[in-house]
């Protein structure tokens, strides 16, 4: 069983609404407002006070001891045309509850003790356009529940524990536009339950334990505009599952058990405009699964298992603002993937298994705002990738294991440019010494790339060659210092020193520092020598590197 209560700050929100209008004559501990608004609220009240206002449109009954309701407490007021009753946790409804209120025409029961309710309780509500009986321990509606309410339009029964409905439940119920079943535990639903309901137009089957949908079951709704079917263990939707719904704007099958699409599942949905996928288990979409939804703004499909995309999937979504493909398994994307998708403003592919992009990859969209990297397997990405994006507003790329040299150069000053906030978190993986930096903080200099090794030189002193053969050598102009780096690291510092007289005092002994060249890019070396007692010298500081990027 479910209960779920109305949370204080709504009810305080409630109350001060109520508030709005000069406070009028009441009977304790009511408040009337406006002279037809009347808010009964606490514990103290165990049954409906005398003294009610015969003119009042709307009375709320918020978090009392009201218990068993019969006839006649409410029999006065021909005026009133809402009531509500909100977290009274003792509250049943007996027969005639209601009586005759031809002017009721919205009646809500939610938080209350509903599990034995029955039609009686209703009277005559001719004039009734909205019932609202959630989250109230209903287990189940007698046949005929709805006769004496033919002129429903939004019928709310979620949050309770009806576990099955008489076949012919809503046949009266010919002028149904809403009707809410969600968060009770079906499990499955009777043939033909939705047949009489020509004319609804929202439909919510949210978490209700459906493992099946009957053929045909929606058929019927040929003015259906809204379907929930999320939280259920849907493993498979039958052969026009959603056929005849042309009006269908927005379809839910978020958190179910679908492992795979039949190709024209969604063939007959012309104005669906947004498709929930999330949440399931595909591990593939066919090549044509989106050919009849030209109309579709919203697709969202994380939390899948795909592994690629087929070529051509998004072709025909010429409307479409929103793809969410995060936490899939997405290795790589097919030449064009996202090719003339002129209204895409928000494209999100973080959390997957992507190691590469190609250059062309965004250049097709122009609206493009918001883009999701993050949690991949990206080491670089091409020079310009963002170069067509102009109201790119920022790309999340942190979680990435980027190699920060001359290659990420062009990234980092996009980033720190235009994207800098979102990506305080973004680090370099590598090389080692610059493992940790944030990339919106690391000087430009910084990325260089080495150069390859050249042909050894055996005339050199060992120091030279040792030099001669690392894959890139930094010197001064004038060839007093030489520096010798490789990928990991530098390993060779050369430097021919001038006379300095005697050095067996201590203190400071020399002193420089330069700025070295090479293929590779720049770097700024500084040095200081110190005395040592016995005529020794030591080394300081030998190297600070600074690189900067390729010339």
């Amino acid at each position: 069983m479910r209960r779920m209560m109305c949370p204080r700050p709504l009810l305080l929100c409630l109350q001060g609404l109520l508030l709005g209008g000069f406070a009028q004559a009441c009977p304790p501990p009511c408040q009337c407002y406006e002279g037809t608004k009347v808010f009964c609220s606490g514990e103290e009240i165990w049954g409906i006070p005398e003294g009610l206002p015969g003119n009042a449109t709307q009375l709320f009954f918020v978090e009392t001891s009201l218990a068993a309701l019969g006839s006649g407490p409410l029999s006065n007021g021909s005026s009133l045309a809402r009531l509500v009753f909100l977290n009274n946790p003792r509250l049943s409804l007996e027969a005639g509850a209601f009586g005759e209120r031809a002017s009721l025409t919205e009646l809500e029961v939610s938080g209350s003790n509903l599990s034995a309710l029955s039609s009686e309780a209703f009277g005559s509500l001719p004039q009734l356009r909205s019932l609202f009986l959630t989250f109230s321990a209903l287990r189940a509606l007698e046949p005929g529940f709805f006769h004496r309410t033919p002129g429903l339009q939004a019928l709310h029964l979620q949050g309770n524990a009806i576990a099955a409905l008489p076949p012919r439940i809503f046949s009266p119920l010919r002028e149904l536009r809403a009707l809410d079943l969600s968060h009770n535990p079906m499990a499955q639903l009777p043939d033909r339950l939705f047949h009489p309901l020509a004319r609804l137009q929202v439909l919510k089957l949210s978490d209700i334990g459906l493992t099946r949908l009957p053929l045909g079951t929606f058929r019927p709704l040929r003015s259906l505009q809204e379907l929930s079917l999320d939280r259920n263990a849907l493993a498979d939707l039958p052969p026009g599952a959603f056929s005849g719904l042309s009006h269908l704007r927005r379809l839910q099958l978020q958190h179910n058990a679908l492992a795979s699409l039949r190709p024209c599942i969604f063939a007959c949905l012309p104005n669906l405009d947004s498709l929930n996928l999330e949440g399931n288990r595909l591990s593939a979409l066919p090549a044509g699964l989106l050919r009849g939804t030209p109309n579709l703004s919203q697709l969202l499909a994380a939390s899948n298992r795909l592994e690629t995309l087929p070529a051509g999937i998004f072709s025909s979504l010429l409307q479409v603002q929103t793809i969410v493909l995060s936490h899939n398994r997405l290795a790589h994307l097919p030449t064009g993937a996202f090719r003339d998708l002129p209204s895409l403003t928000t494209l999100q592919l973080d959390h997957n298994h992507l190691t590469a992009l190609a250059g062309d990859t965004f250049h097709n969209l122009t609206s493009l705002e918001v883009l999701g990297l993050a949690g991949n397997r990206l080491q670089a990405l091409p020079p310009g990738i963002f170069d067509y994006n102009d109201y790119l507003l920022g790309v999340a790329l942190k979680d990435n294991p980027w190699v920060c040299d001359c290659r990420l150069a062009p990234l980092a000053s996009w980033i720190r440019n235009w994207s800098a906030p979102l990506n305080s978190q973004t680090f370099c993986a590598s090389p080692d010494h610059l493992k940790g930096w944030a990339l919106p903080a690391l000087p430009q200099e910084q990325l260089v790339c080495l150069a390859a090794p050249g042909p050894a030189d055996s005339s050199l002193s060992p120091g030279e060659a040792e030099t001669a053969r690392a894959p890139c050598t930094y010197r001064d102009p004038d060839g007093t210092v030489q520096l010798a780096c490789d990928t990991a690291a530098c390993h060779w510092l050369t430097v021919h020193l001038p006379p300095q007289g005697d050095w067996t005092g201590r203190g400071l002994a020399y002193e420089s520092d330069w700025v070295l060249n090479s293929s590779c890019g720049t770097v700024r070396v500084s040095v200081a020598i110190r005395a040592e007692p016995g005529g020794t010298a030591r080394e300081e500081e030998a190297v600070s590197p600074n690189p900067c990027s390729e010339p």
